[in-house]
């Protein structure tokens, strides 16, 4: 850490709405490691000096994550990272009973994890000091140095899941490094990029119209959106995560093979319509939607709750409801889209936010029936037509509004709590979360932390020896409950825990 405090410069890193857009919610991942070595090596498996010291030189080329955060009352923000107050990231280590057998026999559930393994929730929050800390670490060693979970969380007001996993990448090699003795190679600094005006100077001089769904939600102000947008970040988490734990959110993953996902584009070969084709994305981010949305109409999510926080949940719906316009009659699924290559950026090292939310419109009616194939390519056909509709000059459009509407970044936040059907959909996929080498072997299982925000989806990669996707949903307790007994949503994705 002397080296880091000692090395890195103060500077200002102006935030664009972009990375307030995205700033109600963490990126964090769980890696599971084991220990392979032989009998006499089995003690230098990942070794704690190492870790740390190539973590906070990594830190070096990320000092973003050193920073402290700065909102003005419109929603403009900053990073202030000054050397002689350092908003260093939380970086634990511990250890713990739990032997990596025992993990893997359980197939990696999270009921077997150290209590205090996560320190943070799904919503960006302060700590006990009151300061947003932007960077989590906590390095759980296993009984018996059998393996180890490290826990890495990241503010969504600084970097993407693009940045997250470069962080992690150099995190990685330059502890691979320290181990090796023997290395013949020399991990290289390496200069990322902070500056948001790169995603300025990549807008194309064409523009074209935001949709008119797209528009009201971002652009018509509303007095609640602007009151969040006013408040302190802290504040604003303080009450976000507050909603958040009303829905008493549960979450499970599932696995979706590569071999079920073809029988089903098979199965609706005869309703697909001229050479429309369907991507995984589609089919999955379709189908977890209606799955959601019949889920909030079952029975079981029909029954009356109860309790002050019920009530107050109510109560909160209510005055928003006053505040914002209800569309009654459509559903929104929000489907995440990494914007880089859309603007030609996808090669030059920058770690902002540079994803945009992609609204997916349906009728209600079509969403919260049970499932028929021909309603189910209706539903694709407009997730691949929204996909396909993000174009360079749509994107401009839509990112030079936002920056002229810098409280916008709220307006969703009020919607999402007003809207109780909305579905998040993330494809993270191709996020390299299974090439991380520390010098000891790649992860044996990558995961979230236990549950996400209400109806979020998270299309997760699978380790190299298996194909498909791994389904990290969450929902309401009584939603999922109706989920784990939709054939429906069963016939193509199976339960691992």
């Amino acid at each position: 850490m002397e080296h880091f405090t000692a090395n890195v410069k103060s500077q200002t890193i102006e935030l664009a709405v972009l990375d307030t857009l995205s700033s109600f919610s963490n990126i964090p991942f769980i890696y599971h490691f084991e220990n392979t070595a032989v009998a006499d090596k089995r003690d230098l498996f990942m070794p704690a000096d190492a870790l740390r010291a190539s973590f906070y030189k990594a830190l070096l080329e990320f000092p973003v994550l050193a920073g402290h955060l700065h909102m003005d009352s419109v929603g403009r923000g900053s990073i202030v990272v000054d050397r002689n107050n350092l908003n260093l990231p939380e970086y634990r280590e511990t250890t713990c009973d739990v032997h990596f057998n025992e993990l893997k026999a359980a197939d990696y559930n999270w009921g077997l994890f150290p209590k205090d393994l996560v320190s943070v929730c799904v919503v960006t929050t302060a700590g006990a000091d009151g300061v947003i800390k932007l960077a989590n670490v906590h390095c759980a060693r296993l009984r018996d140095n059998s393996g180890m979970l490290i826990f890495v969380n990241m503010s969504h007001y600084v970097v993407d899941g693009v940045g997250f996993c470069a962080f992690m990448d150099r995190w990685a090699k330059y502890c691979a490094q320290a181990c090796d003795e023997h290395a013949g190679t020399v991990v290289e600094r390496r200069d990322f990029l902070f500056n948001r005006n790169i995603v300025n100077k990549a807008l194309s001089p064409s523009r074209r119209p935001t949709h008119a769904v797209t528009a009201h939600l971002f652009f018509v102000p509303r007095l609640a959106a602007s009151a969040l947008a006013w408040i302190s970040p802290a504040l604003r988490g303080r009450i976000m995560s507050i909603i958040a734990s009303m829905g008493k959110p549960e979450a499970h993953m599932f696995h979706i093979s590569k071999e079920r996902l073809e029988a089903l584009r098979h199965s609706l070969r005869d309703y697909i319509p001229g050479d429309l084709r369907l991507s995984d994305n589609d089919l999955i981010a379709s189908l977890a939607s209606m799955t959601i949305v019949n889920g909030i109409r079952g029975p079981e999510s029909r029954q009356r709750s109860s309790g002050i926080l019920s009530r107050l949940k109510s109560i909160c719906s209510n005055v928003l409801g006053r505040l914002f316009v209800k569309t009654k009659d459509e559903h929104i699924t929000f489907v995440i889209a990494d914007i880089r290559h859309r603007l030609g950026i996808s090669d030059c090292d920058y770690t902002g936010n540079c994803v945009i939310p992609q609204l997916v419109v349906n009728p209600l009616r079509r969403m919260e029936t049970p499932a028929s194939l021909e309603s189910y390519v209706l539903v694709a056909s407009r997730m691949r037509a929204a996909v396909q509709d993000l174009d360079a000059p749509y994107i401009s459009q839509f990112v030079e509004t936002l920056n002229n509407h810098p409280s916008s970044f709220a307006q969703p936040l009020v919607y999402t709590i007003n809207h109780p059907e909305k579905v998040f959909v993330t494809n993270q996929s191709r996020f390299p979360l299974y090439d991380l080498n520390f010098g000891f072997g790649t992860p044996v299982w990558v995961s979230p932390i236990p549950h996400s925000a209400i109806n979020f989806v998270k299309v997760m990669p699978v380790h190299p020896s298996k194909t498909g996707y791994n389904i990290h949903m969450t929902t309401t307790r009584n939603t999922m409950r109706n989920i784990l007994s939709n054939q429906s949503w069963l016939q193509l994705a199976t339960l691992i825990f």
